[in-house]
């Protein structure tokens, strides 16, 4: 398994930011009162479908170009949501059909912004059942882009981070929400050398914390079904196997509970005037945690990264 670095969040930072939107840092003298820190937000709510999700999408397809002087013919995937709409939108602007595979328990509203895009989705009863259907279509020539275990999706992810750095400079640590792990690795990436003694704090639900417990038994485990949290976007069964390699190179994983993601994605709404999904809450809550028991780390500079804005 080929090791990601610095150099490859570069690439696909030019590869696909004619393609993309850079959207916004802002920082909120409210809210850095109340934490007594200096917060910086990368605002991925803005992105096109209203997730950093593009960004992987984006740089998987144009790579696949790069290699083959042609683009795919047709593309799967398996995906709660965001990772779904995002290669949808990728098919619909690049004129590829896309088929998505999702389980029935993915909210309507992320359904029908995906069907909307023009992709076929088919719901399954079970998560795991997805991501199987979505593999084996490979075999009728379908380019099957993983949400997470993917290279040039790791990649294109951590252009988020980039983004920011490059903006704000060298920051103590970033806080990003956890879920199949490809934010967090590509933000470990982009870190190393624009700012290269900053940790890195993966933020996962405790009701679904596969990569908290992974972390701790030393190898990768999950849930058999849909974990059952708010957080839509984190509810993956397991981390990819190459995300878990840069996992296991972070700080950290963070649980935040129910009550804290819901507080925080209100508390956010309230104060940036934007849809800001539960999950894209869980970097600021465990911001929050991360200072409750380092309290001298207040007053330092940090980066939380908003994943996403999907929202009714």
């Amino acid at each position: 398994m080929k090791l990601l670095n610095f150099l490859d969040v570069i690439e696909a930072h030019h590869r696909i930011k004619n393609f993309i939107n850079s959207t916004t840092v802002i920082s909120n003298e409210i809210i850095n009162q109340k934490l007594k820190a200096k917060v910086y937000f990368k605002m991925d709510c803005q992105q096109i479908t209203r997730s950093f999700k593009i960004r992987g999408a984006f740089n998987a397809v144009l790579k696949y170009f790069e290699i083959h002087q042609h683009l795919p013919q047709k593309i799967v995937v398996q995906s709660s949501g965001n990772h779904a709409q995002a290669v949808a939108y990728v098919g619909a602007k690049l004129k590829i059909p896309v088929l998505i595979y999702m389980a029935n328990t993915v909210s309507p509203y992320k359904i029908k912004l995906t069907q909307d895009l023009g992709a076929e989705v088919i719901l399954c009863e079970k998560r795991s059942q997805a991501n199987a259907l979505a593999e084996s279509k490979q075999a009728e020539g379908y380019f099957f882009i993983h949400p997470s275990d993917n290279d040039e999706v790791i990649a294109g992810q951590g252009t988020c981070a980039y983004e920011a750095l490059r903006e704000i400079g060298e920051v103590s640590a970033i806080f990003a929400p956890c879920g199949g792990g490809g934010l967090i690795a590509g933000s470990y990436l982009a870190k190393q050398q624009l700012s290269p003694n900053a940790k890195v704090f993966g933020c996962e639900p405790s009701q679904a914390n596969d990569a908290s417990q992974s972390l701790k038994l030393g190898k990768i485990t999950g849930f058999d079904d849909t974990p059952q949290t708010i957080a839509d976007g984190a509810r993956t069964l397991k981390v990819s196997p190459r995300c878990f390699n840069y996992l296991q190179q972070i700080s950290g994983i963070i649980e935040i509970d129910e009550e804290k993601i819901l507080y925080w994605q209100k508390y956010l709404n309230e104060i940036f005037q934007e849809k800001i999904e539960p999950t894209s809450a869980l970097g600021i809550a465990g911001l929050e945690a991360y200072l409750n028991s380092n309290l001298a780390s207040q007053n330092n500079k940090f980066l939380v990264l908003i994943s996403g804005g999907n929202l009714e």
